[in-house]
């Protein structure tokens, strides 16, 4: 239901929205009830994010962390939570508004447009939705696998590639092709021993996994992420760069670390909770990172 009221309430504001994740992984690949599905997850233009953020606010959702905004964060989604008074099930019921999809690196506005495209209809709690195609879900489960390697996202994977037909793969290579997404996509395939076989009849054999989406694959630690990113950077951004990763607003710390949340004293906490976490990552992250780049120079594509 709060699929369908997140549908309306977008489609009454001209707004285009693609649902993504939960349901239309569920009643693709399971058996009725047999994936179970909570939060809502979104995917609007970029251009239009902040619009969608403020229907969603003015019909009485709030931020599921305060302060934590698209001008304070550069993650790739905001969640807000909705609270329906006299609905128990409903507490704590999320949303996260995504404008871009990790592992996608066309430029957002575009790679939209060209999921967009290829869009489907469907229903949830009787209104009107629009899903990915099938190819963009394949695509999208193997994205969500090689970002975030959960014994859910691993079921997920493994259906997949039970389901789908060699030939289907192509499609599927084809459109990760043009958004920008070869390396993520074999990067999540190769979680899988199967998945590892369609990499091998394809061309994706060809595509080198980058060092980022390899570290995201071996489950590196976050620093290690950092500073993979922060070699990519030119120098002149990087201290700019480090002192936000370093000394990000209050309302990210909060977020990231739930013991902050409350007067100054808990926040300086955090502050040092995240300075003391990061330089007890640093070493290991540092051997994630040579371990990484010393087997892209040995094993190649």
């Amino acid at each position: 239901m709060l699929h369908a009221q997140v549908a309306y309430l977008m489609r009454s504001a001209g707004i285009p929205t693609l649902h993504i994740k939960g349901p239309t992984v569920a009643l693709w690949l399971y058996d009725e009830g047999e994936r179970v599905w909570g939060d809502v997850d979104i995917l609007v233009p970029p251009s239009q994010m902040e619009d969608a953020l403020e229907v969603l606010l003015c019909a009485g959702f709030d931020e599921r962390f305060p302060g934590v905004t698209r001008r304070t964060t550069t993650d790739h989604a905001i969640t807000l939570v909705h609270n329906i008074p006299g609905d128990p099930a409903s507490v704590g019921a999320e949303v996260d508004v995504h404008d871009r999809f990790e592992g996608i690196d066309a430029d957002p506005e575009w790679a939209f447009d060209q999921l967009w495209r290829r869009r489907e209809p469907d229903q949830l709690g009787h209104v009107d939705v629009w899903f990915p195609d099938i190819a963009t879900r394949a695509l999208l489960i193997a994205l969500n696998t090689a970002r975030s390697d959960t014994p859910k996202a691993r079921e997920d994977l493994a259906r997949l590639i039970r389901t789908g037909d060699p030939e289907d793969w192509d499609e599927v290579v084809w459109l990760a092709g043009r958004v920008q997404a070869l390396p993520a996509l074999r990067a999540g395939l190769e979680v899988d021993p199967a998945g590892a076989e369609i990499v091998r009849a394809t061309r994706l054999s060809d595509v080198e996994v980058s060092p980022e989406w390899a570290l995201r694959r071996a489950g590196a630690p976050r620093t290690a992420l950092r500073l993979e990113e922060l070699g990519r950077i030119p120098w002149s951004r990087r201290p700019g760069v480090l002192a936000r990763w370093l000394f990000p607003s209050p309302a990210i710390i909060r977020m990231r670390d739930p013991a902050a949340a409350g007067n100054i004293f808990r926040l300086v906490g955090g502050y040092l909770r995240r300075l003391r976490d990061g330089l007890q990552a640093a070493l290991p992250s540092v051997r994630a990172l040579l371990r990484i780049r010393g087997d892209a120079r040995e094993n190649g594509p």
